[in-house]
């Protein structure tokens, strides 16, 4: 028991596991995702319908998506982004490697008779055909990559971008590490919760990383049966890093945003947004 408690709190190296497909693939967990996206009341995986609302409106107006524009939303999730720039005249293509999220955007286009291209696919190694007017990575999904992933995300993106494309995506903000503590918490669900389906026990661990403005959510989730390690990455920018990161994989910075809506950029806010184009 002893091994096994300092093995659930001992403090990985930055960005030594990558775990995205247990939380994304997992029949469990990824319905609760997508329960989590399509719920009003909580931000925990997608943001309002009244932002996104107002995000694909700014995105379609900005971006001259009205007359036909091809556009790549990453991690696309349900569709809540990728419908609404369908519905606006944008020609969207959608991926994400969560089914259940899939499948239910398949069926919502469906049903709505628009013709949106969803694909099933880990977005960091699917073939992307060229010829892009906008990509877009929303809800801070770029914070969980290492800069890895990072580069090889960028190197797509670059390539599968018509002349004059531009990326649109958001970050968490140093400004939002610069509040975060480290923390230890225990619980325990008899009846079953978010990350299985009948009881467990759930060990959180948030150590930070302060040299590379990095966090990391470690949960250890013991069921009768097993005993998984989720790790959640969550890197940190400012405009003048994130800046240099584009500007190293071929991207220059065109505008520095507080959303993807549209909204001016504070400083002082957890998260920004930036709009690139290739070089």
């Amino acid at each position: 028991m002893f091994n096994h408690l300092e093995e659930i709190n001992r403090r990985p190296a930055p960005w030594e596991r990558y775990t995205a497909d247990l939380l994304w693939t997992d029949p469990w967990i990824s319905g609760q995702m997508l329960a989590l996206h399509l719920d009003e009341s909580s931000e925990a995986a997608s943001r309002g319908s009244e932002f996104i609302q107002r995000a694909a409106a700014w995105m379609t107006d900005r971006f001259g998506l009205a007359s036909g524009r091809a556009v790549a939303d990453f991690g696309c999730g349900p569709g809540l982004y990728a419908s609404r720039l369908a519905q606006q005249g944008a020609r969207v293509t959608g991926i994400d490697f969560s089914r259940g999220s899939i499948d239910y955007a398949r069926a919502q286009a469906a049903e709505a008779g628009l013709a949106i291209d969803y694909r099933c696919q880990n977005y960091l190694e699917c073939q992307l055909d060229q010829g892009f007017d906008l990509i877009i990575l929303i809800y801070c999904d770029f914070c969980a990559l290492s800069p890895k992933q990072r580069g090889r995300l960028l190197a797509m993106f670059r390539d599968a971008l018509k002349p004059g494309g531009a990326l649109l995506l958001d970050v968490f903000s140093t400004a939002r590490f610069a509040g975060l503590q480290e923390t230890t918490r225990y619980e325990v669900f008899p009846e079953g919760g978010f990350w299985a389906g009948g009881p467990h026990h759930v060990f959180s661990r948030t150590f930070l990383y302060p040299e590379q403005h990095l966090a990391l959510d470690k949960y250890t989730i013991i069921t009768p049966d097993q005993t998984r390690v989720v790790y959640n990455w969550l890197a940190h920018f400012d405009p003048q890093g994130l800046e240099a990161e584009l500007a190293a994989h071929g991207f220059t910075l065109l505008e520095t945003l507080g959303s993807v809506a549209g909204d001016p950029h504070d400083p002082a806010s957890g998260q920004f947004a930036v709009v690139a184009q290739a070089v």
